[in-house]
């Protein structure tokens, strides 16, 4: 085993047992946080969240871990643990708005990386939005990729930037449907 490999083995060791302290000492001596055990793909991060340690995942993230990469069997990080406290910390961030409309502005989206498929990004969404999650027609990752499933989702990056495609109503639609809903609440 090289001298980093060693190191990087070392740093899986370190977030596997919590240790925070030695975490820091070893990405100071050139350990990549993201590197994958050769036999299995696990980084510091999987084993992190395996052990249940939610101070390490906190800062492994912070020195640049990345939640998204799978390991050899395709489970990110987040799928090996049931501690509320690290998927908090493993939530993803997005960046959202409605497609070809005059408000340019994006609002930021919250999710759960261990519950994120297609459906509940849509869902959250539209929640967020407003937006009735019948009218969407597309789901856009900025500036010209259509998410069109589970994996396409599991791939976003914090911060990234989706529209939403919706189809546009005519008047009469949106009249007839306004008077539903004020029929629902009287």
């Amino acid at each position: 085993m090289n001298g980093n490999a060693e190191v990087n083995e070392r740093l899986r060791e370190a977030a596997a047992l919590g240790n925070e302290d030695l975490i820091q000492e070893l990405v100071k001596q050139g350990a990549d946080v993201n590197s994958r055990n050769h036999m299995n793909g696990w980084t510091s991060l999987h084993w992190a969240c395996r052990r249940n340690h939610p101070h390490a995942v906190q800062l492994l993230v912070q020195l640049g871990a990345d939640p998204s990469l799978p390991n050899d069997k395709d489970e990110l990080p987040n799928q090996l643990t049931a501690v509320e406290a690290i998927h908090d910390v493993l939530e993803l961030v997005l960046k959202v708005r409605i497609a070809r409309t005059n408000d340019s502005d994006f609002i930021e989206v919250e999710l759960k990386r261990n519950s994120l498929t297609y459906q509940t990004l849509v869902e959250k969404c539209c929640e967020e939005l407003e937006v009735d999650a019948k009218d969407v027609v597309k789901v856009r990752k900025l500036p010209n990729t259509v998410l069109r499933k589970d994996k396409d989702v599991q791939r976003l990056e914090d911060f990234q930037e989706l529209e939403l495609v919706v189809q546009r109503r005519s008047a009469a639609e949106a009249y007839h449907l306004q008077i539903q809903q004020m029929d629902l609440v009287y």
